[in-house]
C-alpha cells in the first residue's frame, strides 16, 4: 500500500533519514515516535506530496485517499456543522451541483447529482457530523454558531473532526490529543480503533498510543525501525536489545537496582489500597523506561530538601475563582510527603486553585496558609513566556545561580540536553521543549520540600517525559501534579483529589476509575437536556462575553498573523532548499544565510505559537467562568 525503497529525505544539509525500505498495509495502525526535531512532522508532509524524498522512493497509489488535519483554519463565516460537513468534499461538490441544477432548472444534472448523493449516503452525513462534534466536545447548542467565534484551541478541535469526517484510505494525525479534555481524547480512542483505514499517528501520549496502535516506527540514528505491537511492546523490545549489549550493561543494573529499591521501599509503606497496588503495578512497569533511558542525554533529578515543615499548607472554607467561584468550600491539608494529583475536566480550576494557594491570586472567600519553610518549586506554561529573550541559556542558568561555577553549570544543563552550541543560544530561539527543560533545570538544581507542577510535558517529547517521571519517583518531598498525561500520575502520584461540579474532594479510585467516571459523565450529559434561558440574558451574557474577550481575541488575531507571516517565510526557504542547485560550492555562502533565517524562523514560529496556546487557554477560561456564573 505504502512502500518506501531506499527512502531518504533531508531538510537542508540535516538528514533525517536514510535507506528506509518498508510497507506500511491497509488497516495498520502505526504510532510515528522520536526526539523532537527527528522529521515526524516532515514524514507526514512527504505523505501528502508536500515533499519528495532525496534518495530513493516512497511509492503512493495515485488513487489512496490520504487525510491530515490542518493546523490552522482560515476565516470563515460558516457553521460549525457545516465547516465539519464539508469535510467530505466529494459530497459537497455534489451537493452544490445539485443545489445548482435545481435553480437552473437542470433535470439531467439534478437526476445525476441526485443519484451520486444517493452513493454518497448524502442522509448520513448530518449526523455523522453532529456526532463527531458531540464527541470532541461540543455542545448541541454549538452546531449552529460560525467557526470564527470559537478560540483556536476550539477550532484545532473543528479541524480534527474535519478530518475524520473526510473519506480517507490513510489518516494522518499529528499530536490530536493536544488540548482535548479526557472525555475527548477516550471517544477520539474508541473513535480510532474502529476507524477501518491506515492510520498513522504522532503522539508523546503513550497511553493514547498503546490504546490505538499495534506498529511502531521509531525514528533513531537517521533510520526508520518499526516494532510489532503497542508502544509499551516496542519499549520492551527496545529494553532487551539495550540489555543485549555488553558494554551498557554495567548502566543498565545500576538503574535497576535503583528502581527496584525505590519499588520496595514503597511497597513496604503502602497499604492495600486500590490506589496503592495499582501505583506498584506501574511502577514496575517502569523498568523497560528506566533500561531505555540508559541511551537518553537527559539526567534528571531533583534535590528533595532535608528538612520539610508539616503540614505544609492549608486551605480553610475557601472558594477560589475570578468574578464568579469556579470551586466553593474549599478545605484540604497538604501534609509533607503527600503526592497528589489534581483531576478535572478543563476549565474546572486546576491552575486557579494552584495559583490561589501560592497566592498568585486572590482567593475569594476563606484562608490560606503556606508555610514560611515550605521550599516551593512551582512549573507552569507561562513561565516559558518570561525567560529573558536575548538571554542564552547560560547567561539565564547564571543569573539563577550566580555563586555556581561555570564548569558545574555547564555539567548540569548537560543532563538536560543543552550541550555545544545550544549552551549559547538566546532563549528566544529555543524551542518549546527546550525552554520546558530549561524551566526544569532551573527548578531541580534547588533543594525542594514541595513541587507543583501544571501541565509540565505539553512540549516534551518521550524521552523527555520519561526522565521526568523517572526523576519524580525519587523525590521525597510533597507533590502536587496536574496533568493530562495518565501515565504521569499513575507514576507519579499516591492519591487524587478531583474538581467536579465546582466541588474538590478527595478520589478514592484509580485513573482507570476517573477514565470510566469520565465517561458515565459525558454520557448522562449527552443524554440530559440543556438548561435554558430568557433570550434577554443570553443576550446580555453574549455582549458582556464579548466585551471581555475583545482584547484578548485582538491580540490573538495579531499572533495568527504572525504565525502565518512565519509559516509563509519558512515555507519559501523550504522550497528553495529543496533545489539542488543551492548545495554547490558557489552558493556556500547564500545556502549559509538560509539555514540561519530558517532555524530564526522556526524558532520565532514555536515561540508564536507558545504565546498563541497560552492566550487561548486565557479565553478559554474566561468562556468557562462565564458559563459558571449563567
Amino acid at each position: 500500500m505504502l512502500v518506501f525503497q531506499s527512502a531518504a529525505l533531508r531538510r537542508g544539509t540535516k538528514i533525517l533519514f536514510q535507506d528506509a525500505t518498508l510497507t506500511l498495509h491497509q488497516g495498520e495502525k502505526v504510532g510515528v515516535i522520536g526526539h523532537n526535531g527527528c522529521g515526524k512532522s516532515s514524514l507526514f508532509k512527504l505523505l501528502v506530496n508536500e515533499l519528495e524524498t532525496d534518495d530513493g522512493t516512497v511509492h503512493i497509489p495515485s488513487d489512496l485517499r490520504v487525510v491530515a488535519t490542518k493546523q490552522s483554519i482560515p476565516e470563515q463565516d460558516i457553521s460549525i456543522l457545516q465547516f465539519v460537513i464539508e469535510g467530505d468534499e466529494q459530497l459537497t461538490y455534489w451537493q452544490q451541483q445539485y443545489n445548482q441544477a435545481v435553480a437552473e432548472g437542470n433535470n439531467e444534472l439534478t437526476t445525476k447529482a441526485s443519484s451520486e448523493l444517493d452513493n454518497l449516503q448524502a442522509w448520513s452525513a448530518e449526523p455523522q457530523a453532529k456526532q463527531l462534534l458531540t464527541g470532541l466536545g461540543f455542545a448541541t447548542s454549538d452546531f449552529d454558531r460560525q467557526v470564527n467565534t470559537f478560540s483556536g484551541g476550539w477550532q484545532m478541535r473543528l479541524a480534527l473532526a474535519r478530518a475524520l469526517m473526510t473519506p480517507s484510505d490513510v489518516l494522518l494525525l499529528d499530536e490530536p490529543t493536544n488540548h482535548l479534555d479526557l472525555d475527548a481524547i477516550l471517544w477520539l480512542e474508541n473513535w480510532l480503533k474502529a476507524y477501518e483505514g491506515t492510520l498513522i499517528l504522532i503522539s508523546h501520549d503513550r497511553i493514547f498510543l498503546d490504546s490505538t496502535i499495534r506498529r511502531i516506527m521509531h525514528f533513531q540514528n537517521r533510520r526508520l525501525k518499526t516494532y510489532q505491537g503497542n508502544y509499551s511492546a516496542f519499549e520492551h523490545q527496545l529494553a532487551e536489545d539495550i540489555r543485549l549489549q555488553t558494554s551498557q550493561q554495567q548502566k543498565v543494573d545500576k538503574q535497576k537496582a535503583h528502581l527496584n529499591n525505590f519499588i520496595r521501599r514503597f511497597r513496604a509503606k503502602a497499604s492495600k489500597a486500590k490506589q496503592a497496588q495499582s501505583r506498584i503495578k506501574q511502577l514496575e512497569k517502569l523498568q523497560d523506561i528506566a533500561i531505555t533511558q540508559v541511551e537518553s542525554p537527559y539526567r534528571f533529578e531533583f534535590i528533595s530538601a532535608k528538612q520539610t515543615p508539616n503540614p505544609l499548607a492549608r486551605l480553610e472554607d475557601v472558594s477560589i475563582g475570578y468574578n464568579a467561584p469556579l470551586i466553593d468550600n474549599i478545605n484540604w491539608i497538604i501534609q509533607a510527603g503527600d503526592r497528589v494529583g489534581i483531576i478535572g475536566v478543563n476549565g474546572a480550576g486546576k491552575t486557579t486553585l494552584l495559583k490561589s494557594l501560592l497566592g498568585e491570586i486572590d482567593v475569594l472567600a476563606g484562608e490560606t496558609w503556606l508555610s514560611d519553610k515550605a521550599r516551593v518549586g512551582y512549573f507552569d506554561q507561562h513561565q516559558l513566556n518570561q525567560l529573558q529573550p536575548e538571554a542564552t541559556v547560560m547567561e539565564i542558568a547564571q543569573a539563577a545561580y550566580p555563586d555556581e561555577r561555570e564548569q558545574e553549570l555547564l555539567d548540569y544543563l548537560g543532563g538536560f540536553g543543552f550541550t555545544g552550541d545550544l549552551i549559547k543560544s538566546q532563549s528566544q530561539y529555543l524551542s518549546g521543549g527546550e525552554k520546558s527543560r530549561l524551566v526544569l533545570s532551573l527548578i531541580m538544581r534547588r533543594e525542594l520540600n514541595l513541587l507543583i507542577l501544571d501541565e509540565p510535558t505539553n512540549h516534551l517529547d518521550l524521552a523527555t517525559r520519561n526522565a521526568l517521571t523517572l526523576a519524580l519517583q525519587s523525590f521525597t518531598g510533597a507533590l502536587l501534579l496536574v496533568s493530562h498525561d495518565r501515565h504521569l500520575l499513575e507514576t507519579s502520584c499516591e492519591s487524587y483529589m478531583l474538581i467536579n461540579n465546582g466541588k474538590f474532594d478527595p478520589f478514592s479510585g484509580t485513573m482507570e476509575d476517573y477514565t470510566q467516571l469520565v465517561l458515565s459523565q459525558k454520557s448522562t450529559n449527552s443524554e440530559s437536556k440543556p438548561k435554558t434561558s430568557s433570550k434577554k440574558n443570553q443576550r446580555q451574557q453574549a455582549a458582556q462575553l464579548r466585551q471581555q474577550l475583545a482584547p484578548l481575541t485582538k491580540q490573538l488575531k495579531k499572533l495568527e498573523r504572525e504565525q502565518n507571516d512565519c509559516s509563509d517565510k519558512l515555507q519559501t526557504i523550504e522550497n528553495k532548499l529543496a533545489d539542488p542547485a543551492y548545495y554547490e560550492a558557489d552558493k556556500k555562502e547564500e545556502l549559509q544565510v538560509m539555514l540561519i533565517e530558517q532555524g530564526k524562523l522556526t524558532n520565532r514560529l514555536e515561540e508564536v505559537e507558545t504565546a498563541y496556546f497560552e492566550l487561548l487557554e486565557e479565553i478559554e477560561s474566561v468562556q468557562s467562568e462565564t458559563e459558571v456564573s449563567s
